[in-house]
């Protein structure tokens, strides 16, 4: 569950989705909440989501490429790994951090964690890819979930 936490990190009262106008799809100005059934078939239409938010408040665009795909990597690890033979959600919260310092982005899960293997062999590099894509990311895994939160420095627009 996104949590209070997050939501003052980014700046949003609890339980405010974004003041902004909705511009479609769940992007509202310069913010995305959305959730998704944890399917394959729901890893495409976030990813569009995604890279329609990052044109409308990134302004370098190799930053905003750099987060649709460090965010498909995290929902495509929810939609392989977190529910394994169980159903669930997927959500993702994008936002411009209010501080001016960049973007925030958390993308969660209500399934189970699996650690990554000691030799991920030729998959398995997503976590990786994370840390390399962004200025800073975190992952939380609970009995509740597993919460990836990524942020990169860049200038977002007014």
């Amino acid at each position: 569950m996104i949590t209070n936490r997050d939501l003052a990190c980014i700046g949003l009262v609890t339980g405010c989705v974004c003041p902004l106008r909705e511009v479609g799809g769940g992007v509202r100005g310069a913010c995305l909440w959305e959730r998704r059934p944890a399917r394959g078939a729901s890893v495409v239409p976030l990813r569009r989501l995604v890279h329609t938010w990052t044109r409308a408040a990134v302004v370098d665009e190799e930053v905003g490429e750099s987060i649709v795909l460090a965010v498909d990597e995290a929902v495509s690890n929810a939609v392989e790994h977190a529910y394994r033979h169980l159903v669930g959600d997927v959500q993702v919260l994008a936002v411009p951090r209010p501080c001016g310092h960049g973007v925030a982005v958390v993308v969660e899960d209500q399934g189970v964690w699996s650690a990554p293997a000691a030799d991920p062999g030729f998959r398995g590099r997503g976590l990786a890819l994370i840390d390399e894509l962004s200025d800073h990311h975190s992952v939380t895994a609970t009995a509740a979930g597993t919460t990836i939160r990524m942020c990169w420095r860049t200038l977002v627009r007014d």
